[in-house]
């Protein structure tokens, strides 16, 4: 049985986090990290403010009315300090799949991979 008081912080950390990705909004994209945060992907490491910022400057552009039409949350778990989602995109994205662990109501570490449809 995890901490709830933990659990709820965190799920709250990973809904602002999701509303404000659904709203390309980087700036408040980055409320939910510190410059101490690490972002993991298949392809980098991204650490800090400053290269979190670049990242989903990036990221947010790839998030066309049409990709947030299709995406669709698979599962969802917070367990703890530990936010696991599952994610698709109809026609874009068979599989997506980020883990945060959230410290002091922040974005610690964030894992992110994708599996792109064929």
């Amino acid at each position: 049985r995890g901490n709830s008081m933990t659990s709820d912080s965190t799920r709250a950390v990973l809904e602002h986090h999701l509303m404000s990705i659904i709203a390309t909004d980087v700036d408040a994209i980055l409320e939910d990290y510190t410059d101490d945060s690490v972002l993991l992907t298949p392809d980098a490491t991204v650490r800090g403010l400053g290269e979190l910022r670049s990242f989903f400057t990036e990221f947010v552009k790839l998030l066309t009315p049409e990709f947030l039409a299709n995406f669709r949350m698979e599962r969802q778990e917070v367990h703890d300090d530990t936010a696991y989602i599952l994610w698709t995109v109809r026609d874009a994205v068979s599989m997506g799949t980020d883990t945060l662990i959230v410290t002091s109501g922040k974005i610690r570490v964030q894992t992110v991979a994708v599996h792109m449809s064929q």
